[in-house]
């Protein structure tokens, strides 16, 4: 099986391959996945200072709201990829691999924004949780992508009745 083949499988299942610990990785990143969804959606300033401890900032009309409106946005859209996640680990197991790879794309995509935009310490009381939380993320999601391509290989071989060992024959023209 190939890596195309395990991340863009022809056809939807619950049948995945993967083994196990991509399934429990699986899980356990979707804990801060689900935390940050609802606190970006539903808190009040949206966490944006009671978590990452962003100041205030003094305006008549006060641009907080404009800020926490925006974060509350950005939280809809990650509770929407999160109801998407679910589904694939209640319904199509298959796929897991491809949100692993689509986990390590939005991690690239935060460290994008935060060179483009950097928030610099004069911004926020105490470096926020999510500047910590990016790099072992993103390597977890790699490390979960290894795991599951190695046992799809390993099973798609078990599945053909040869090993890693054999040499496949050939037929010389």
């Amino acid at each position: 099986m190939s890596l195309k083949e395990m991340l863009l499988p022809k056809q939807a299942s619950n049948d995945f391959h993967g083994g196990r610990i991509p399934v429990y990785g699986f899980c356990l990143m979707l804990l801060p996945v689900t935390f940050r969804s609802m606190v970006h959606f539903l808190k009040a300033d949206s966490g944006v200072n009671s978590i990452a401890s962003i100041h205030l900032f003094p305006g008549d009309p006060d641009p907080n709201r404009v800020i926490h409106m925006f974060s509350s946005v950005g939280g809809a859209y990650q509770s929407i990829i999160l109801l998407i996640y679910l589904i694939v680990l209640f319904r199509y197991r298959n796929l897991i691999p491809l949100m692993f790879a689509l986990m390590l794309v939005e991690v690239g995509f935060r460290m994008i924004v935060a060179s483009i935009h950097p928030l610099t310490e004069e911004f926020y009381v105490r470096t926020p949780p999510g500047k910590y939380g990016n790099l072992p993320f993103g390597l977890l999601s790699v490390a979960m992508l290894y795991f599951a391509y190695r046992n799809c290989q390993k099973a798609a071989l078990s599945e053909n009745g040869s090993s890693i060992m054999e040499e496949p024959d050939r037929k010389f023209s």
